[in-house]
This record gives C-alpha cells, structure tokens and sequence, in this order.
C-alpha cells in the first residue's frame, strides 16, 4: 500500500519541497474556511469590507521592493550552481560565485531596508486618507490602528525577503516551503485568536506577526552565518574581489519583471479597492473573500511551477536542454490537473454552501461569477508556467504583455466596474485572460528557439 501511495505521488511529481508547499497550500484551504466562518459571524458585512480592502492595498508593497524576489533568486539559482550549504547557512565553493552570491545578497539587503521604510512613510497616510473618504456611519469599529500595524508588519516582513530569495535561488526550496508553511500556521491561530477575541481589524497585523517570528526563527536556528554575512556585505566596509553589477546586470531585468508585477497588481488586486469606492465595504467584502478562495487556488497549482525555477536555472546554467523541456512539460501538465481538479471541487462546495447557508453563501459572489473567474484562473496557470520558464534564462519577455494585460484589466475594472459591479468585473477578467493566452504562447516559442 506504501509502495503504491509513494508511486501515486511520484506520478504527479510531489517530493518534499513540493509536499511541504501543498501541505501549506492545505493548510490554507482549511483554514480558509474556518476564517471565512469567524468573519461571518464576528465581523459585520461593512467590517468583512475593511478586511480585504486592507489586504488588496497592503499588496501595494510589489511598488515598493520592484519585483526584486525574483531577479535574486534567479540570479542566486546561476551563482550556486557552482556552490554548496554547510552548516548554519556558511557557503562553501568557487569563491568567485560564493562572492558574487554574498554581494547579491548584500545589496539586496540594502534595497529592501530603504523599501520597507518609504512603504511605511507612503501607505500609512495614504491609506488614511483613502478609507476616511470611503468611510460612512455604518463605521463602528476601529481600522486607524490596525491599518497602521498592518503595515509596519508588511515593512517588517520586506526585511526578511532576500533571505528567502536567495535560499530559494539556492535550490533549498524544501526549508523555504517548510518555513512558509509554519509561519502560514502561526499567523492563522493568531489571526482566529484575535478574531475570536473580537479583535476585528487586529487580525492582519496578527496574521502578520506570526510569519515575522515564524521567519526570524528559521533564519537565526538555519542560517546563522548566512544573515552575518549578508549583513557585513550590506554595510561593511570591504568589498569582495568578485561583484555583481546591480545597474549592467541585475537591473535590466529588475526593471522589467518589476513593471509585470506592478502590471500583475492592476490584473490581481484592483477589484476590491474599486468596488469599495463605487459600490461600499458591503459588496468589496464580496469580491475581496472571493479573490482570497481564487489566490489561494492558484498558489496551490503555481507550486508545480516555482520549485521548479532554481533546477530551469541549473540547467539553463549548465545547458541541458532536452533535460530542461522535459522538466517543464511535466510541471505544466501536473499543475494544470491540480487546478481543474481544485477548481471543480471549489465550484460544487461553494455551489452547495450558497444554496443551503445563505448566511455563509451571501459572503462570496454569485457562483455563476465565481465560474467566470475559475476560467482566468485556468489561463493564469497557463500564463504563469511559460513565465517561471523564461524567467529562469534572467530575461522578462512578458513585459509588454503584462503592461498591455494590465491596462486591459485596469480600464475594465474602473469603467466596469463603476457600473456593472462584480458581473462586469469578473466577465471582463475571464475575457481578458483567455485571450493573453495566445500572445504568451507566441512570446515564449519565439524565446525558446532564439535564446539556443
């Protein structure tokens, strides 16, 4: 029975840094429920409203750090090819690929700490201003406080990414997931605590806290000598013998993977913010519970795809291209049956709930909307894996896709949205993502012919 469970998994391509992220990724769809459940019963419709608006303008954070995640663990995926960990985080191996991975990492450190402190000086007003215009006599409960610890917490965690970033690069993409799953863990009970306590708002900043301590903790017990490193990199006077340009190297692909992320922002996140403006808190908690379901989902069927990145790195490095192909198809195909299978399961439960448990059911959009947006998600899983492929060569040829996918979105959320709410918001992203199918395809076979 073992054997064939073991066999059952190796066929769709689970090993442990992909069974640490589904277990994560689980553990998000049952907590998921059980949150959904406390906001429904301890949050009122306005206050549900204020939950996930906070959440859709907390990702304002992808402004501030410019899509630099990605460029580091790329960028770490083709320096440790030629390294190795030994204990507590110290690298052994070339010292001059072990010179320019600390330099990275050290200038890294630098971006995120001057990114951290301008999102706090820029969100807190902003924010401020933002929900004191929205705000109605409907407005019982505090959201001053907890918007300001909501987004000191996000600064805090922006301090701790380019550790992550390179450990991923690294190819150590089993500790990253088992960290992530933890501190999904500990910011969840938090976060119910909190709520259940009638904390209300205190949640995000709780959710938070949880995976700052859960992060700072594997970082001190794990890699020890690698934070020392970074930071005496980062702010010490001598200079390593071999560097990394961050304005020839590192930034002509920053530039660009930061501009899709910001363009990923208008495609992702706008809905919430627009609907609270136009349409309340009442029916922006509507749309913002659906879209925490559908990013749930498709961080799910992404993990398929990411832990792959540092091995297409490796490979591209080392110039195995049937080796790389294969690796890809394989991924893309299990990610994509992961997500139908998800999908329609997610689509009957919800289905039931809203037809037995208006209650509960009357916290989401519609079902035939949530179907509308199960199909761009099905395209973004398609969109995302030529993405992480292309990505891994230390190249953003989506760029233009994304800005042009972005503009698409945002001028149909803004019109559309004023004046059809949810229906016309989720038709015109199923529209829009299906149809950026095609281009992807188009962009990615062009690149993967050029670059051999």
């Amino acid at each position: 029975m073992s054997a064939f469970f073991i066999g059952l998994l190796k066929t769709f391509g689970v090993n442990r840094a992909i069974a640490f992220g589904v277990i994560t990724r689980m553990w998000s769809a049952l907590a998921g429920p059980l949150t959904i459940v406390l906001i429904a019963t301890r949050f009122s419709k306005v206050e549900q409203g204020y939950y996930y608006t906070f959440s859709s303008l907390l990702a304002l954070q992808v402004f501030f750090e410019l899509g630099l995640l990605t460029v580091l663990a790329q960028f770490a995926a083709h320096e440790f090819a030629f390294l190795s960990w030994e204990e507590k985080g110290e690298i052994t191996g070339s010292q001059e690929h072990r010179d320019r991975f600390v330099d990275l990492l050290g200038k890294g450190v630098k971006w995120y700490a001057v990114s951290a402190l301008l999102l706090v000086l820029v969100l807190i007003p902003s924010g401020f201003l933002f929900f004191a215009q929205s705000s109605d006599t409907s407005v019982d409960f505090s959201w001053r406080i907890p918007w300001a610890l909501a987004v000191i917490g996000v600064g805090c965690n922006l301090l701790l990414i380019p550790f992550y970033a390179v450990i991923t690069g690294s190819g150590d993409v089993v500790s990253i997931n088992h960290r992530e799953m933890l501190g999904g863990m500990a910011g969840s009970v938090l976060g119910w605590l909190v709520i259940a306590c009638g904390g209300g708002l205190y949640a995000i900043p709780a959710v938070t806290t949880g995976t700052i301590i859960t992060g700072i903790g594997y970082l001190f017990k794990s890699k020890r000598v690698l934070v020392r490193t970074a930071f005496v990199s980062a702010f010490g006077t001598k200079r390593p013998t071999h560097t990394v340009s961050w304005w020839t190297e590192v930034w002509p692909m920053q530039w660009k993977i930061a501009l899709s992320w910001i363009s990923g922002y208008f495609i992702f996140q706008l809905f919430t913010p627009v609907l609270f403006k136009f349409h309340g808190p009442v029916v922006a908690g509507q749309m913002g519970m659906t879209l925490s379901v559908w990013n749930a989902i498709l961080s799910t069927c992404a993990i398929w795809m990411t832990v792959k990145a540092p091995e297409f790195g490796r490979l591209i490095s080392l110039k195995k291209w049937i080796e790389l192909d294969q690796e890809f198809y394989r991924a893309l195909k299990q990610s994509l049956f992961v997500a139908l299978l998800i999908c329609s399961s997610a689509l009957s439960v919800i289905y039931f709930i809203q037809r037995n448990w208006s209650r509960f059911g009357e916290r989401l959009i519609p079902t035939q909307y949530l179907l509308l947006m199960f199909v761009a998600l099905l395209a973004q899983v398609i969109i995302n894996g030529l993405a992480v492929y292309l990505r891994a060569h230390k190249q953003e040829p989506f760029l233009l896709l994304s800005v042009f996918g972005a503009l698409s979105q945002g001028v149909c959320v803004i019109i559309v949205g004023e004046k059809f709410s949810y229906p016309g918001i989720t038709l015109g992203f199923a529209c829009i993502n299906m149809i950026l199918i095609f281009p992807a395809y188009m962009i990615w076979s062009q690149c993967k012919k050029s670059w051999r």
